[in-house]
């Protein structure tokens, strides 16, 4: 084409689309009288179009899109849980560890039945046949106190927290705790106990 510049190729794609300005219009006519190779390439596509929609339209063959799928090379599927691993491994360890821990928990709570007496002083009673820890009076526990499987009965003194799992706490009208008092009956309860305990080291044999 011995046209230079791209102007009027754009006019005659905007003519033959019929997207195309009357001003517009009228300046192609005139650039196409004076410009033998615009002109002959704008006959050439709109004979092109016209040819195009005298012919019948083309129908894909029964089963097309099935027999393309079937031919294409399979898609490997990727491994997400690998790539997650191997992208976040401490979350994944973190991840790993809390469902061991909950699993072992969620295990103990369903079969511990055993008295279990957590104190740092000796200056309590425990009656494993009744399951009951007593407090007597008179005497002091300095620390902590947590009962598992049984009643506490404080009729002395605890120079601490007294935790009882799975149980009642009972007080004297003497009995007296400096700390918190806590029962724990609910599953939920006791696990986030548990994990309390051991995220601040506080967990206790």
């Amino acid at each position: 084409m011995s046209c230079d510049t791209e102007k009027y190729m754009s006019l005659i794609d905007k003519a033959l689309d019929r997207d195309i300005t009357e001003l517009e219009q009228k300046e192609l006519n005139i650039h196409l009288e004076n410009c033998e190779a615009c002109r002959e390439h704008y006959y050439a596509l709109k004979e092109i179009i016209s040819d195009m929609k005298e012919s019948a339209p083309v129908v894909a063959p029964d089963h097309f899109t099935e027999n393309v799928m079937k031919k294409l090379p399979a898609v490997k599927k990727k491994r997400m849980p690998a790539q997650w691993i191997r992208r976040y491994p401490v979350l994944t360890a973190a991840a790993v560890f809390l469902i061991i821990m909950f699993g072992s928990v969620m295990a103990n709570w369903s079969t511990g039945n055993e008295l279990s007496v957590v104190s740092g002083s000796d200056n309590v009673q425990i009656k494993p046949s009744t399951h009951t820890v007593i407090v007597p009076k008179g005497k002091t526990v300095k620390g902590d106190l947590v009962v598992e499987n049984g009643d506490v009965r404080v009729e002395g003194k605890v120079d601490g927290n007294v935790v009882v799992i799975k149980g009642k706490k009972y007080m004297a009208s003497a009995g007296q705790i400096t700390g918190d008092s806590q029962e724990i009956h609910q599953v939920v309860e006791w696990v986030w106990y548990k994990l309390k305990m051991f995220f601040t080291g506080e967990e206790q044999k």
